[in-house]
């Protein structure tokens, strides 16, 4: 039997996604604490939360790997500037390794987070996720 969440639910499970505490959620929403604890233990509710938290992870990571993206490409142009002495050059490109130093496991930890996030329920969020 499939229970379709009402419009403060929809709202609560994206507040609740992105990390909003629940007296906030409560006092905004115009319901009790107590009414949005009743609502974290329906399976539909729970499932529509891991739902949410796995989609704004996703656009998490999408944006960071962006902003790789992009400067990469910045660095990458000043490297190859024929105008830019060797020095200059050659502390840029020090100072990007350093910082990438070590980062493989950070990106390592992300995914394995997603990874948990995303297999913790199998709910098809299409009809049920609020647009904010």
């Amino acid at each position: 039997m499939s229970i379709k969440l009402n419009e403060k639910q929809l709202i609560a499970v994206h507040l609740l996604a992105s990390g909003v505490k629940a007296s906030i959620i409560a006092k905004e929403l115009g319901i009790r604490e107590e009414t949005l604890s009743r609502w974290r233990q329906n399976d539909t509710f729970s499932q529509a939360i891991v739902g949410a938290t796995e989609i704004i992870l996703k656009e998490i990571i999408d944006t960071h790997k962006n902003l790789l993206i992009t400067s990469q490409n910045i660095i990458a142009n000043v490297l190859n500037d024929e105008e830019l002495d060797a020095l200059k050059k050659a502390n840029i490109a020090l100072r990007y390794l350093s910082l990438m130093k070590g980062k493989d496991d950070i990106s390592q930890k992300s995914s394995e987070n997603l990874f948990k996030h995303t297999h913790l329920g199998n709910f098809n969020f299409s009809n049920n996720i609020l647009k904010i």
